[in-house]
């Protein structure tokens, strides 16, 4: 799993493709909260679409 993690940080700090948006999965339990859920669809949208 480390070696995942590594592999992982080293493709975000060399993406140049488009916007980045990071989910922090430990902080949103999007899973188990709807509210959290919403949040990160806001999150897409307003990255996607600029409308928020």
């Amino acid at each position: 799993m480390k070696k995942l993690n590594e592999y992982y940080n080293k493709w975000i700090d060399n993406y140049r493709e488009g916007q980045l948006l990071i989910i922090d999965c430990d902080k949103n339990k999007f899973g188990e909260n709807e509210e959290h859920f919403g949040e990160i669809i806001s999150k897409i949208d307003s990255t996607l679409y600029g409308l928020f």
